[in-house]
């Protein structure tokens, strides 16, 4: 696990656990069953953004802990509705809300959780920052749609693409380190900075799931590979290979037009994807967003927390 090496972060996130797991009661014990098994897995990278970037306040409360966990609950969302727009059937090795219930009951599914988690946010959180939750809500909710609007636009621009994953994945992580940084009393140019890296650090993840998608083993992400092209979500990596194959880019724009990739046109894809330099060069943007969180993080004291972070950004380095 990652945390192993990290013994009292691991101890902290078992408090955000224990948070979770109660606030994922139900009085309908099929609902609460499946909520349970959607909450095992994950690396919980969101909480614990939240503790980490706690660590460098001086004010430490219960209320860190519910913050973390009501942003994990939010997260859990955003990954039942993902999964309806998707159609996916797996999601970590198991199967999705949406293949064992249908997309009507996984709405709700997803819904409960989302009103979960902004209730137990609004008992963390002073009124002002709710706002940011919402803003943050409306930000998530309209990448998605833009997303699902234009599944199969090979036109889509690295721009556009860089924006929509700013306003969803990095979002989120934004939010977990800045509410960690509020909560422990930081001041407030240590919260922009925190803010700031938790955004760049969300640029990179995603980008590194987008290789992943692309390379990784069905038993490390939990989904086929190439499932982001055949539902015609257009990423980075993608993206690279058509600016440098223009050869392969008018076969593209010739399989994508049907909009439904068979397997044997999902193989030639992701193979020129590879033979094109489109993961390398993703690597070579990896890199860069990665550079940018650090410059964030140089500043700030020197706590045990700040290695941590540097830590979990190498992970994502080639």
């Amino acid at each position: 696990m990652l945390w192993d090496n990290y013994p009292e972060i691991s101890r902290k996130l078992e408090k955000v656990e224990a948070i979770i797991q109660n606030n994922l009661k139900s009085r309908s014990k099929p609902f609460e069953e499946f909520l349970q098994t959607l909450a095992t897995g994950g690396k919980r990278l969101r909480p614990a953004f939240t503790i980490l970037s706690a660590g460098f306040g001086k004010e430490q409360s219960d209320k860190i802990y519910e913050a973390a966990a009501g942003i994990e609950i939010l997260h859990m969302a955003t990954l039942v509705h993902d999964d309806i727009i998707d159609e996916a059937d797996m999601r970590r090795g198991k199967p999705t809300a949406n293949r064992l219930y249908g997309g009507k009951t996984s709405v709700y599914m997803g819904d409960y959780l989302l009103a979960r988690a902004v209730l137990l946010l609004s008992k963390t959180l002073p009124e002002d920052r709710l706002e940011k939750v919402a803003r943050g809500l409306k930000s998530i909710c309209e990448a998605e749609i833009e997303q699902f609007f234009s599944r199969f636009d090979l036109n889509i621009s690295l721009l556009r693409y860089l924006k929509r994953i700013g306003r969803k994945t990095s979002a989120l992580f934004a939010f977990s380190c800045g509410e960690g940084a509020f909560l422990s009393g930081c001041d407030e140019k240590v919260q922009r900075n925190l803010v700031k890296f938790g955004f760049y650090f969300g640029m990179a993840f995603q980008m590194y799931d987008d290789i992943l998608n692309l390379t990784g083993d069905v038993s490390e992400t939990g989904k086929p590979r190439g499932n982001d092209i055949k539902e015609g979500i257009i990423t980075i990596p993608f993206i690279m290979a058509m600016r440098k194959n223009t050869v392969f880019a008018e076969k593209a724009y010739r399989i994508m037009a049907g909009k439904t990739v068979k397997d044997e046109d999902l193989k030639l894809i992701m193979e020129e994807i590879i033979k094109s330099g489109g993961i390398e060069d993703t690597h070579a943007w990896i890199d860069r967003c990665l550079g940018k969180a650090d410059a964030m993080l140089e500043p700030l004291p020197d706590v045990p927390e700040k290695q941590i972070f540097r830590d979990i950004m190498s992970t994502l380095k080639k």
